[in-house]
């Protein structure tokens, strides 16, 4: 019996962890075994929510995880996971004590911090591990190039500290010339080789974000970190059927809950920025730029209803959009509508919709807010709701 909650707010996100594992498993097949994965959840795990799709992509072959900061790593130990949990962005050594409560691992770009680090650790008797990470042409943070050498010999000799891995993010894997990533890896290679010099050697060396999973064999080391493709999509166009199969995971969903006939000439939503040509049927649908449906689409974007097209007309509002649905028979209070995703034989993918307002993917998929459930099928059914503002629900009675 599915729990009455589940028809309650006319806007939800389907998550398909079927998919989220077969995708995981593709890249298993194509690394090998002898490679690692880090499953890459960070930001809601893209919008998908975090927890769930860490643990599908644990038991699909993923072996540890990544995150940006200490909070969301927080959150994935209280869900009971218990692998090595690697915090990607910079760690203000204020938070020592979750990093030894939660077992966590940082990443390191800076002496200072390390030091800091260093002293806590032995003020309270434990090893922290950490990532070194260096900057070979991202131009955000990292250690540059002349000084990673040194700084990893210096760390290395740091009592309390234990460095686990070292690793780089590539600029450019998704582009086609691959003259920029060959550098960047060269350089990395030279670090790796000057830190072995100096007597640092790395346990975990990874450069491979899921681009360069799929298009740079030799930017795979012994660790890739698996972030948009473990969610089904593609980082640029030109890698799609390159490497794996990818299987989308999100279906943004809602219902039609109005529709109404209007005259030619009539304006639609704020601005009067649409009006229509000729007498015209208008459904109204109650998702908007809050919920995560940005309001660049506004008069560009499509929705699918009745495995049809219906453009999206007027401003986008903060919690309803309207579409023309005169060219669909039969439209009607309840019918489903899709965003992002599948409907019949057509669909509507974020990558189009990046594409009509200059974005990308992955921002489309993170903005899907946290008003909106997310519902997870397993198995082709649906196996438990998680609903940020009001209730849990683990799972569901069949």
């Amino acid at each position: 019996m599915v729990h009455s909650y589940f028809s309650a707010r006319p806007a939800w996100a389907e998550i398909n962890l079927d998919h989220i594992a077969h995708n995981v498993k593709q890249f298993r097949q194509q690394i090998g075994p002898m490679t690692q994965i880090m499953a890459v959840v960070k930001a809601d795990g893209y919008g998908h929510g975090a927890a769930k799709i860490a643990e599908t992509a644990l038991h699909s072959g993923a072996s540890s995880l990544a995150v940006a900061f200490v909070e969301e790593a927080v959150e994935l130990r209280l869900s009971g996971l218990d692998v090595p949990i690697l915090l990607l962005g910079y760690t203000d050594p204020s938070q020592f004590s979750s990093l030894v409560q939660y077992r966590l691992t940082p990443t390191v770009f800076g002496w200072e911090t390390a030091l800091n680090f260093s002293a806590l650790a032995v003020e309270h008797d434990v090893v922290l591990p950490l990532h070194l990470k260096v900057d070979t042409g991202m131009g955000r943070i990292g250690l540059l190039p002349d000084e990673a050498g040194e700084v990893a010999a210096r760390v290395a000799r740091l009592p309390g500290l234990k460095i686990e891995g070292i690793f780089t993010h590539l600029a450019a894997a998704e582009e086609s010339d691959e003259t920029y990533t060959r550098e960047q890896l060269l350089l990395f290679n030279r670090i790796i080789e000057s830190c072995g010099e100096s007597g640092v050697a790395f346990p975990l060396v990874h450069a491979a974000n899921s681009a360069a999973a799929i298009n740079h064999p030799s930017a795979r080391y012994n660790l890739v970190r698996l972030g948009l493709s473990m969610y089904g999509c593609y980082p640029a166009p030109d890698l799609e059927g390159k490497g794996p199969e990818l299987l989308p995971a999100l279906t943004f969903k809602s219902r039609v809950i109005l529709v109404k006939e209007v005259p030619g000439g009539s304006a639609i939503s704020y601005g009067c920025t649409y009006r229509t040509e000729k007498e015209s049927l208008i459904a109204t649908i109650p998702v908007g730029y809050a919920d995560g449906y940005n309001r660049l689409l506004s008069n560009r974007g499509h929705v699918l209803i009745r495995g049809c097209r219906a453009p999206v007309v007027g401003n986008v509002c903060m919690d309803q959009l309207m579409v023309d649905v005169t060219h669909i028979p039969g439209v009607r209070l309840n019918d489903e509508v899709v965003l992002y995703g599948r409907q019949g034989a057509e669909q509507v993918s974020v990558e189009e919709a990046a594409g009509q307002i200059g974005t990308i993917n992955y921002e489309l998929l993170c903005a899907v807010d946290k008003r909106v459930p997310r519902y997870y099928y397993q198995e082709g059914k649906l196996s438990s709701i998680l609903d940020y503002i009001g209730e849990r629900i683990v799972c569901l009675g069949s």
